[in-house]
C-alpha cells in the first residue's frame, strides 16, 4: 500500500511538472506585474469616470472656524434701524454650504465623454499589453521546445558516435583501422560534446526565462508541446486593411482621435455661463459663546466669463492642434500596422518553403548516412566518408529544427500583427 501511494505521489508530480502552452500563456496572464498595472489603470479611470459624473449634483460643505480681531466685529448683521448688533473680539461661528448646479454649458456631458473614451483607450491598451505578453509566452516556448528537440537530437548522435569510437577503439587494438581513423571518431565525438553541452546551457537559459516571464519560482518543469506546427495558417488570401481594425494599438489610436475631438467640444464651453443654486446655515457667537444666533443665505448665481486676455482661446487652439496630432499619428500607425503584416505574411512564406526543402534534405541526409555506416561496416567505405555523412544528417536535423521554430514564430509575429493572437484568452 505505501509503494502504490508513492508511486501516486511520483506521478502526479511528474504530470503537475509538465507544462503546456495553454498553461503558460494562462500563468502569465495571471502573475505578470505589466496586466496587474493595466488593469489597475483602468479600475482608477472608471473610477475618474464616476468623479467627473458626480459634478453633476449637489454638493455640501461643513465650515467651523474661530477667529479673534484686534478690534471689536459685530457677530451677526444689523437687524434693522436703529438696532444695533452685539459686538465681539472673538467670533465663533458654523454652517453648511450647499449649491447645485443649473446649468453648467455642457461642461461636464463632455468631461464624462472623454473619460468614457479614456476606459475604451485603456481596456485597448491593456488587450495589447495581453497580446505582447502572449507573443512573448509563445516565442519563449517555441524556443524552449526547439532546443528541447536540438538536446534530444545531439544526444542521439552523441550516444551514436561514442557507440562508433568504441567499436573504432577494439578495431585499432586488433589492427584493422589506422590510429588517424580513431583520432577522427575522436575529434568528431569531442565536437558532437561540445555541441551538446552548449545546447543544453542554452536550453536552461530559455526556460529560466520563461519560468520569470510566467511567474514560476524555478524551472524544474519540462514542456509539453509540439514543435511541428499543428494547424495550417491560411494566408492566401487576406486583407491587412481588414485585420488593421482588429488590432488594439490602431483602436486605440482611433479612440485617441475621437478623445481629441471631445476636447476641442470641451474647450468651447468655456465660452458659456455657469448659473448653480446656492445656500448656507449656520450659527455665530461671540466671546464666551453668547449671542448665539442663526445666520442663512440661499440664492442664485450666474458666472460668465467675458474677458481672459486670450485664455480660451489659446486653449481652443491646443485642443485644436492636439486633435491633428492623434490624427497624424493614427495614419502613421495604420502604415506601420500594414507594413508589419506584410511582413509577418512573407516570413511564413519564407519559413513555409524552408521547412518544405530542408525535411526533403533531412531524409536524404539520414539515408546518405546508413548507407557510408553500411559502406564503413564492410570495409568498403572510408571514416571521412561517414564522419561527412554523419556531420551532414546533423546538419539538416538540425536546421530542420529550426525551421519549425522560425516557422512558429513567424505564425506567433502574423498573429501579433494582425491582433487575433488573445482571442482565445481574452475575457473582455
Amino acid at each position: 500500500m505505501a509503494c502504490f501511494s508513492l508511486l501516486f505521489m511520483f506521478s502526479v508530480a511528474q504530470a503537475q511538472s509538465k507544462l503546456t502552452l495553454e498553461k503558460a500563456i494562462s500563468l502569465a496572464l495571471k502573475n505578470h506585474p505589466s496586466i496587474k498595472a493595466q488593469k489597475d489603470v483602468l479600475t482608477a479611470s472608471r473610477f475618474a469616470k464616476d468623479a467627473t459624473k458626480a459634478n453633476r449634483w449637489f454638493k455640501a460643505n461643513l465650515i467651523v472656524q474661530a477667529e479673534r480681531h484686534n478690534d471689536p466685529v459685530t457677530i451677526t448683521s444689523i437687524k434693522g434701524p436703529g438696532q444695533f448688533p452685539p459686538f465681539s473680539r472673538d467670533i465663533y461661528f458654523w454652517q453648511v454650504e450647499a449649491t447645485f448646479p443649473l446649468y453648467e454649458g455642457g461642461r461636464v456631458a463632455q468631461e464624462v465623454k472623454i473619460k468614457d473614451l479614456e476606459i475604451n483607450i485603456r481596456q485597448s491598451l491593456l488587450r495589447q499589453s495581453t497580446e505582447d505578453l502572449i507573443a512573448n509566452v509563445k516565442q519563449l516556448f517555441f524556443q524552449v521546445l526547439y532546443l528541447k528537440s536540438l538536446v534530444k537530437a545531439q544526444r542521439e548522435l552523441y550516444h551514436l558516435l561514442k557507440e562508433q569510437y568504441h567499436d573504432a577503439s577494439l578495431k585499432y587494438q586488433v589492427g584493422r583501422i589506422a590510429r588517424l581513423d580513431l583520432l577522427y571518431f575522436k575529434r568528431a565525438l569531442e565536437e558532437e560534446k561540445a555541441l551538446l553541452l552548449a545546447s543544453e546551457s542554452n536550453l536552461h537559459l530559455a526556460k529560466k526565462l520563461l519560468a520569470l516571464v510566467i511567474g514560476l519560482e524555478d524551472n524544474s518543469f519540462e514542456v509539453s508541446g509540439h514543435l511541428e506546427p499543428l494547424k495550417n495558417v491560411n494566408i492566401k488570401s487576406f486583407s491587412a486593411e481588414k485585420f488593421l481594425e482588429e488590432r488594439p494599438d490602431v483602436k486605440a489610436a482611433r479612440l485617441k482621435v475621437k478623445q481629441a475631438e471631445a476636447a476641442i467640444s470641451r474647450a468651447k464651453r468655456e465660452y458659456l455661463p455657469t448659473i448653480s443654486a446656492f445656500s448656507s446655515y449656520g450659527r455665530r457667537a461671540g466671546a464666551g459663546l453668547n449671542n448665539d444666533e442663526e445666520v442663512w443665505v440661499a440664492g442664485v448665481r450666474l458666472n460668465w466669463s467675458i474677458f481672459d486676455s486670450g485664455v480660451k482661446r489659446n486653449l481652443l487652439k491646443e485642443k485644436q492642434a492636439l486633435w491633428l496630432a492623434a490624427k497624424e499619428e493614427l495614419q502613421n500607425l495604420r502604415l506601420s500596422a500594414s507594413q508589419e503584416i506584410i511582413s509577418a505574411v512573407s516570413q511564413i512564406n519564407l519559413a513555409k518553403s524552408q521547412v518544405n526543402r530542408l525535411k526533403a534534405a533531412e531524409e536524404f541526409a539520414r539515408e546518405a548516412y546508413k548507407r557510408e555506416a553500411l559502406r564503413y561496416q564492410a570495409g568498403a567505405g572510408s571514416i571521412n566518408d561517414l564522419l561527412q555523412a554523419q556531420e551532414a544528417w546533423l546538419r539538416t536535423k538540425s536546421n530542420l529544427l529550426k525551421a519549425y521554430y522560425d516557422l512558429n514564430t513567424a505564425v506567433v509575429s502574423f498573429e501579433l500583427a494582425t491582433g487575433q493572437i488573445a482571442k482565445e484568452f481574452s475575457n473582455e
